[in-house]
């Protein structure tokens, strides 16, 4: 047991050398007035909705930095909403898939409320819309307001690219059950200009 716990103590302090070192290797992104980047982005989402079982969107969006550390952002989206239809029939309540696709764009703030060398931590929140082939949800409407908040952080991978990663809430459409309350959580990849 002694010897099991040296080894971890030695596997943790290795590996708190090397993170400490690449801070020097990888100067962090520069989040400074008048700069932008471009975000290739990825989101999942689970709902509070029993008639949608989850939310995902692909896109992009562009940040630019007013102050320090705090960006405005035009984001466009794919959308895909995984949603069920539920309908009385003669025998009971009948039910089949109904998925609608649709695309969607937000306008948001972000800012990185901690930077250091090599991470931030940011919290954001915007707004926007929802265009659907199809009612989200299904006792909805085809064309939605939507509103987003989220906290996460990015991670320096070179001088103009970094990891970011956060967990975020969306909620489209009316506050009832025409509506959709959707969490979960997104991943990206930033490329600074």
């Amino acid at each position: 047991m002694d010897a099991l716990l040296r080894k971890m103590m030695l596997a943790l302090t290795a590996t708190c050398l090397i993170l400490a070192a690449s801070a020097g290797w990888v100067m962090a992104q520069n989040f400074t007035t008048g700069s932008f980047n471009f975000e290739p982005r990825f989101s999942g989402y689970g709902t509070t909705n029993p008639r949608v079982n989850s939310i995902l969107t692909y896109g992009g969006a562009f940040n630019y930095y007013v102050f320090d550390n705090f960006a405005v952002e035009a984001e466009g989206m794919g959308v895909y909403v995984d949603q069920t239809k539920r309908f009385e029939t003669a025998t009971g309540i009948g039910s089949k898939s109904d998925p609608a696709n649709g695309i969607g764009a937000n306008f948001n703030i972000r800012w990185h409320f901690v930077a250091t060398s090599q991470a931030t931590m940011f919290a954001g929140a915007g707004f926007g819309g929802l265009w659907a082939d199809a009612k989200v949800p299904y006792n909805g409407f085809e064309n939605s307001l939507t509103e987003n908040g989220e906290i996460g952080a990015t991670y320096a991978l070179s001088q103009q690219l970094s990891l970011k990663g956060s967990v975020k809430y969306m909620h489209l459409g009316q506050f009832s059950d025409q509506g959709i309350n959707a969490f979960g959580g997104t991943i990206g990849l930033n490329v600074s200009f």
